[in-house]
């Protein structure tokens, strides 16, 4: 089953939320157009790169979206670590409630495509590999998808909190999945020096669907500002450790 594909980078993100009134779109922390651009380390080498970007808003099914995507190029060995998809599209609805429609897909030799379609009038989703489609999964109502949940994620005003949740599915399990929220650090990076809040998943509650990287522990840097950029991500394996900084925007 095509789980490490749930990788690393997405670690980051799936820890999320407690729930809040979305914003008023004038004061969205992110908005079509955004680029996050960032340096990629295993251990402490250069092992690649990676973006965020919010692209322009999109239908799906006729329902308007927002439209994210992430692109790494990671090296050889980072890549057989995490099997980082090269192009990962997420789509959610305007008021930032669902995730719609998720896609990676895998270049080179290890080529494969992944869809996972959010069918909200069953409640269900579906997972399809490379044209092959699994048995579809119940959701838990306000899912996100494991990119989308990033910038649900940047919704969140983190002052004060102690721990968030918010449901996440990957098409083949969903979760309501928590964070501690650790309080705030100081922290540069290439991009420059950040006040943030240091945020911690809590892996070992949802293994099904990081069944293939047991033991490892993530922590994620969010900026303390309006926009709530992620700065850092670190997660520490039995074998080394990954880490993404933020280089420009």
């Amino acid at each position: 089953m095509h789980q490490k594909s749930r990788t690393v980078f997405y670690l980051t993100v799936i820890f999320l939320l407690a729930v809040r009134l979305c914003p008023a779109a004038d004061t969205m922390p992110f908005k079509p157009g955004e680029k996050l651009y960032y340096s990629v380390y295993l251990a402490d080498f250069p092992a690649g790169e990676a973006t965020l970007e919010v692209k322009p808003m999109a239908k799906i099914n006729n329902i308007p979206a927002y439209h994210f995507v992430m692109t790494a190029e990671t090296s050889p060995v980072l890549d057989a670590l995490l099997m980082l998809g090269d192009r990962v599209e997420s789509y959610a609805d305007t008021g930032m409630t669902h995730a719609l429609l998720y896609k990676e897909r895998k270049d080179g030799a290890m080529q494969q495509d992944v869809t996972v379609t959010f069918d909200w009038k069953k409640s269900e989703a579906q997972y399809c590999l490379s044209g092959k489609k699994s048995k579809p999964t119940a959701l838990v109502p306000g899912a996100f998808d494991p990119l989308s949940v990033l910038y649900a994620f940047r919704l969140l005003d983190l002052n004060g909190l102690r721990q968030i949740s918010k449901p996440v599915s990957d098409g083949l399990h969903c979760a309501v999945v928590r964070a501690k929220v650790h309080g705030k650090q100081r922290v540069r990076v290439e991009g420059g020096e950040y006040d943030t809040y240091l945020v911690e998943p809590l892996l070992a509650e949802f293994s099904d669907i990081f069944k293939n990287i047991s033991g490892a522990s993530v922590k994620l840097w969010i900026s303390a500002d309006a926009r709530r950029l992620p700065v850092r991500i670190v997660c520490e394996f039995p074998v080394g450790s990954f880490m993404a900084e933020l280089k420009g925007h």
